[in-house]
Parts: structure tokens; C-alpha cells; sequence
């Protein structure tokens, strides 16, 4: 195994430990609420030193030996919206990172430092509506600093707000970040690039984003398109670009379609980044960091396909929406990001490549989730945070099962329903926090029903239909036509309608129907052929166990 294959299993295990580990145990006492204070805005300004990655197998455990040198300052504006006085704020910095100092613009600021958090007690206490700046000097040796390849993430490039849920809603600000790196080192950062002196980049994030992150490396060298009406500027190691062009077009007609359902792109320049990462890509605001895999042609087994590559593409530029601008709070958020980057990317796969790569893709989720679904791994979606967020299960719940659900909500309410409902809550939670709670509302207003039901099934339960055709016969009546009774039964958990179709090809007559969990319904329809066959949830819009058992034939 080489060193860039042993890197690539590195980071997939550390950053799934940091996943799973994090938001650390916090202390109740005294403990405050995102809603008591945000962050207005973020200056950044990072030194870096990369080194050349060196790592080690010790037990079956891989182990870096070399680690590169970071150094910073952040300027945080504090803006207290709390009712009462607060006193303390709590930050999270990565505990590779020693902070050196932290210094208040006219208050008294102490700190306590306890794994990764930073504790700052303020005396006297801060008032509410006051604004408060802070500064923070801090230095250390974070992972995946090397020559190689960079990623620096929230935490690891500056301290942010943290809550006991792990979502980022309170680090809503503008962000303005320099980064001084060695000559002839390509680092890339989330928005507008500002300016370029000599070894020193400063971007600034055009709006509102609640983090950003750094990337690149030594080998990296940048290549321009535009694609979607947007500046695509793309990092790649020479030799090893081979789908650069098909990967920058895909960004492009996912950019285009996002524009048309959601509203216009929010940025005027997209990075996206070739680097070892993990599940393909990660998303941050205006910039994309791509498995390199992706961009070589050498993904492993069926994900070379181009419906894939897509999807892949899409769902990271959708992060540029969601969370970046509508920013999940609260109960279910971790859903409201990566349930609706991957159904939004199904989505774009749909309109550009066409129904048949939307089917492979929506099977591939269905598949995904079949692993775990009705096992104990399987989840409510509600449950997950930050916290407990990481595994392979909880992905399935996340991104399997919950691109499956919106999908459900768009049978339910309709197509152009949903379209609009998507697009109303994203024009109105932009730039701010969210919460699922608040698309159910925008999803009632615009449907004209009634979905608390639906979410409080399907977010905050956990239920598995499986629907049969318990039996089906025809009769012939005195006017020569044919009456078919079919009985749709529901062997697993869950109340939800279903599609009946009596027949096949153009003479299909669908009928729907509503099947309580372990229960069933009857439905009749009246057709002028007889019906030899009858089919449950023929569109295969609904979660079930078993796909299999679906059809009856009448003999």
C-alpha cells in the first residue's frame, strides 16, 4: 500500500472518529445556549508550514509521524442576544492547537481550556445586545497539514462556536482569511479571492457562511472554466486530471439547475478542490473538495459511472445552499443538510441525465438503507447530532433513508407542490438558521395539508411499511364491464397512502389508497377489459421492507 493509499485510510478513520467523538462532553453547569450569543464575523489570518506526510503501521493501527505548524489569529465579533447578562462563552478550538492568548476590546476576558473547548468567562458579565470582540492567538501542529494534501476544517483553522448539538447555526458571519504559505504552495479557501501578495492569499466570503475551510498542496496547480454562469477554479495534480472537464461540466448544469429550483448561486467563484477525503467529497460554502479518485477515473467498483460522478458533484455543490445559507438548527439538522444535499443532487441527476440515471441513483439509496433498515442501527433521523453522527449506519439513515423520505413527501404532496416548497423555504432561510420544523410549515402552506403526521412518522419515529396485495379478484356485472376488489395489506409499521395500479401498460387504472400499519384496505375499480394483474406502489415512491412481494396475479 502506498503512502498517498495509507494517507487516504488515515483520514477516513481519523475524520470518522472526530465525527463520531464530537461535539465533546460538556459540562452542564452554567452551560449556555446558541441563542445566547453568535458571531457576527470572523478575521482570520493563518501561517502555515506543511511538512511531508510520514506515516507508520503499528498493530493494524496507521499512525503519523510528521506533522506540519500552524499558527493564527481570529478576531470573533460576539453579539450577545441572550435577555439576560452573559457571562460565559464557549468556543471550540482543536486541542492540537494551543491557544496563546485571548484579549476583549474593552472587557476583561479570562479563559480555561479542557480538551478541545475554550471556556471564556467575562467579568463583569456581558450585556444583552452588547457587541464584543475577541481575539484569539493560537498555534500548534493540527492533522493533514503536509505537502501532499491540506484540510483544515472548523476548529482546526479558527475557533467557533459550539453547542451541545454540534450544529453551527451561531457562526453565521462574514469571514475574511489570509493565509501565508510556503512559495509555491497552492492553498484555497472558501470565497472571493481579495488579493495575492507574494506568499500571502486573502479571501473574503462575500456573505454570511457559518464556517469555512482550507485546502490544497504542493503539487496542486489551479485550472479555469466557467460552467452555470459561475467561475469554476479547479485544483488538480498535474497527470492525474483525467475527468476534469466532464467533472467541471457536471458542477456546472448542477449549478444551473439548483439556480432554477432554489434561487441564483450565491457566489461568484466555486472552488473545487482534487484532495483525499472522505464518502467521495466534502461541501463548504463556494467550494468543493473531491475525492481525487473522482478526478483520475479510478473510483472503486460502479462508481465511475457517470450518473454517480453526477450525483457526487451535485450533492457537494448543494452544501452552497444548505447548510451554507440555510444553516440546519437544532432537532434533525444533520437530515436538513445532508438528507437534502442528497435529494437535491437526485434531483439535478433527474433533469440533466434523464429518468433512467434518476431510477439507478434513487435504487442505489434503497439499497443503501435496506442494509440496516429494521435492525437496531436503524435510527430516527431526529436522533442524530453531531454527537453520534459519524458510522457507517447513521449515513444510511442520513443520506439513504433520508433522501427516500423527501422523496415520500413529493408523492404525497405532489411534484409541483414540493418543487415550490423547496424553493419558498430556501428564499426565506436565507442567510440564517433553520429548522426542520419550519420546511414542514413552508411544506403545509403551499401543499394546503396537513404534515405533522408525515414528519412525525418519518423524522422523529422509526417505521417500516411493507405492503402486499393480500388478494385480488374480478367480476364480470350486468353491463358487461369488469369489477376488480384487490386488498392491500400492511405487514409492517407505519400509516402512509399508496398507489394501487389494477392492469398493466396504457390501460392501468391507479387508485390510491391509505394503509394503517399492520393493517389493511380495499379498493375497487370498474374497467371495461378484465385485470389479470394488480401491483402495489407501482412507482416505488414509498420505504418499504420488501420490494418483491408488490404484485398479484389474478388468475
Amino acid at each position: 500500500m502506498g503512502i498517498l493509499a495509507r494517507a487516504r485510510k488515515a483520514v477516513i478513520l481519523v475524520l470518522a472518529a472526530l465525527l463520531v467523538g464530537w461535539p465533546p462532553t460538556l459540562p452542564a453547569v452554567g452551560q449556555i445556549v446558541l441563542e445566547d450569543v453568535v458571531a457576527r464575523g470572523f478575521e482570520v489570518a493563518v501561517s502555515i508550514t506543511p511538512v511531508d506526510l510520514s506515516l507508520e503501521m503499528v498493530g493494524g493501527d496507521l499512525r503519523f509521524l510528521s506533522r506540519g505548524t500552524l499558527r493564527g489569529t481570529a478576531r470573533v465579533a460576539l453579539e450577545i442576544t441572550a435577555e439576560q447578562p452573559v457571562s460565559r462563552v464557549r468556543m471550540e478550538l482543536s486541542s492540537a492547537l494551543t491557544v496563546r492568548s485571548v484579549q476583549a476590546e474593552g472587557a476583561r476576558v479570562t479563559f480555561t481550556r479542557t480538551g478541545s473547548q475554550v471556556l471564556l468567562t467575562f467579568d463583569p458579565a456581558l450585556s444583552p445586545k452588547a457587541r464584543q470582540t475577541v481575539t484569539v492567538e493560537y498555534d500548534g501542529q493540527p492533522l493533514y497539514l503536509y505537502n501532499e494534501f491540506v484540510l483544515l476544517h472548523t476548529g482546526a483553522l479558527y475557533p467557533v462556536l459550539v453547542s451541545p448539538f454540534g450544529d453551527y447555526s451561531a457562526n453565521m458571519g462574514r469571514v475574511s482569511i489570509q493565509v501565508t504559505a510556503p512559495a509555491g504552495f497552492a492553498a484555497v479557501s472558501t470565497g472571493r479571492q481579495v488579493s495575492a501578495e507574494g506568499n500571502v492569499v486573502r479571501w473574503d466570503s462575500e456573505v454570511e457562511v457559518p464556517w469555512v475551510a482550507l485546502a490544497g498542496g504542493r503539487r496542486h496547480r489551479r485550472v479555469e472554466r466557467t460552467a452555470g454562469g459561475v467561475r469554476l477554479q479547479i485544483y488538480v495534480i498535474p497527470g492525474e486530471e483525467r475527468n476534469l472537464d466532464k467533472l467541471a461540466g457536471y458542477t456546472g448544469q448542477a449549478v444551473e439547475f439548483f439556480g432554477r429550483l432554489l434561487y441564483p448561486f450565491p457566489y461568484t467563484e466555486l472552488k473545487v478542490v482534487s484532495l483525499i477525503v472522505v464518502g467521495g467529497g466534502i461541501g463548504y460554502p463556494a467550494m468543493l473538495l473531491i475525492d481525487d479518485r473522482a478526478f483520475s477515473g479510478t473510483m472503486p467498483g460502479a462508481l465511475n459511472r457517470d450518473s454517480w460522478l453526477f450525483l457526487l458533484m451535485a450533492h457537494e455543490a448543494a452544501h452552497s445552499y444548505v447548510p451554507s445559507r440555510t444553516v440546519p438548527k437544532g432537532v434533525g439538522f444533520v437530515w436538513l443538510s445532508e438528507g437534502f444535499a442528497e435529494y437535491l443532487a437526485l434531483m439535478a441527476v433527474e433533469a440533466v441525465m434523464g429518468p433512467e440515471a434518476f431510477a439507478r441513483e434513487l435504487q442505489e439509496e434503497r439499497d443503501d438503507y435496506a442494509v440496516i433498515a429494521g435492525k437496531p442501527e436503524d435510527r430516527s433521523i431526529a436522533s442524530f447530532t453531531f454527537a453520534n453522527y459519524g458510522p457507517r449506519a447513521s449515513r444510511r439513515v442520513i443520506y439513504g433513508k433520508g433522501s427516500l423520505v423527501l422523496h415520500m413527501l413529493r408523492f404525497v404532496i405532489g411534484d409541483d407542490a414540493f418543487r415550490r416548497s423547496l424553493a419558498a423555504f430556501f428564499q426565506r432561510t436565507r442567510g440564517r438558521a433553520a429548522r426542520v420544523d419550519e420546511f414542514r410549515d413552508v411544506a403545509e402552506e403551499i401543499s394546503g395539508a396537513k404534515l405533522e403526521w408525515f414528519f412525525d412518522q418519518w423524522i422523529s419515529q422509526v417505521v417500516l411499511p411493507d405492503y402486499v396485495v393480500a388478494s385480488a379478484s374480478t367480476t364480470r356485472t350486468d353491463e358487461g364491464e369488469f369489477r376488480t376488489t384487490a386488498t392491500i395489506r400492511n405487514t409492517g409499521t407505519g400509516t402512509m397512502p399508496v398507489d394501487v395500479a389494477f392492469g398493466a401498460g396504457e390501460g392501468r387504472v391507479v387508485r390510491r389508497v391509505e394503509v394503517p400499519g399492520r393493517g389493511e384496505a380495499t379498493v375497487t375499480v370498474t374497467t371495461p377489459a378484465a385485470i389479470k394483474e394488480v401491483e402495489v406502489d407501482p412507482g416505488r415512491w414509498l420505504i418499504q421492507s420488501n420490494y418483491k412481494n408488490d404484485r398479484y396475479e389474478i388468475r
